[in-house]
């Protein structure tokens, strides 16, 4: 990755990660984004070396919440997962224009 794209996809990750951390719902606002970006459940748990169970119970807010490392982790592996099946987050990560509403995911 390129400095460029680099910059970019930090710049991508850190609005989607303000979007999670700011919402009143950080649980929702994380399977928001999973969807948002096309990916399974299992596939992520994978990446993530965790089972698929406790990354249900995160976005379930089934478990207390699991903090900036796991939120980092999360979107890593999920921008990550996105990418290689050819999605960017430019595809999906809003204008603050187009997204006035960021705390009611569809």
């Amino acid at each position: 990755m390129s400095s460029i794209e680099t910059k970019t996809a930090g710049d991508e990750l850190t609005w989607i990660a303000g979007s999670v951390v700011l919402n009143d719902n950080p649980p929702q606002q994380l399977k928001y984004w999973r969807k948002k970006f096309g990916i399974k459940q299992a596939d992520l748990a994978r990446k993530m070396d965790i089972t698929p169970s406790v990354l249900s119970d995160y976005e379930k807010g089934r478990r207390p919440s699991p903090g900036v490392n796991f939120i980092k982790r999360y979107l890593v592996a999920l921008y990550e997962l996105a990418k290689a099946n050819g999605h960017s987050g430019k595809e999906v990560a809003p204008t603050p224009i187009a997204d006035a509403h960021i705390n009611q995911p569809q």
